[in-house]
């Protein structure tokens, strides 16, 4: 294994154990017995660090999915179902690292260490609202569009939310909530919502009185 990939593994490795970052590089270098300056010809903080590990987890999962036999026939509400189902899937394996590192920030937060994660997303993001252009599924509206990639991050980052505070069976309340959230975006930068909303503003009064019970 690399430098920058053993790195990288440690690192969280360490997030696992702890919930947080190394205390100093010095102190991580000595528990991987690597000199510090093989850190930091990689990488120029533990922020670079985690950049890295979040960008790598969404890079898996569009790679993964992009080339399924399917891939080319789906829609882009599709496209983005079928990338968010995935996600939260492979998120099973990084879960405890998500609750300690995402679960108090909610949707809007923008931390440095989920720089290389927004990057990528908004990099399938706009693949697949190109797709959509396209074949007419997602309006143009001229420099409102460019706000798409943003708000396709935000809903994601929401979804994560929504699935990190799940308790129900297999998670079966984050599929109907993906499912949900994902026909009022596609209404928004389509032509329909109130349908859409509705339905969602159904699901979520359960969801907050349970909540709050």
């Amino acid at each position: 294994m690399e430098t920058r990939e053993r790195i990288i593994a440690a690192y969280c490795e360490n997030l696992r154990e702890h919930g947080r970052p190394p205390e100093t590089v010095f102190a991580f270098c000595k528990k991987l017995e690597i000199p510090e300056r093989d850190f930091f010809r990689e990488f120029a903080s533990f922020d670079a660090v985690e950049s890295a590990y979040w960008e790598s987890l969404v890079d898996r999962v569009a790679s993964a999915v992009e080339a399924g036999a399917e891939w080319a026939q789906f829609t882009s509400r599709q496209r983005l179902l079928s990338f968010l189902y995935a996600f939260c899937e492979e998120s099973l394996d990084h879960r405890s690292v998500m609750l300690s590192r995402l679960a108090a920030l909610g949707p809007l937060a923008r931390p440095g260490f989920l720089k290389g994660f927004e990057a990528r997303f908004k990099i399938f993001a706009k693949s697949l609202l190109e797709h959509g252009s396209a074949s007419g599924e997602v309006a143009e509206r001229g420099r409102l569009s460019g706000f798409y990639p943003d708000a396709l991050y935000t809903h994601f980052r929401g979804v994560i939310d929504f699935h990190l505070k799940d308790d129900s069976r297999a998670y079966e309340r984050t599929d109907a909530f993906i499912e949900k959230t994902v026909a009022v975006a596609f209404d928004l930068i389509g032509t329909q919502i109130v349908d859409s909303a509705l339905d969602l503003a159904r699901f979520l009064i359960p969801c907050r009185e349970a909540t709050s019970a």
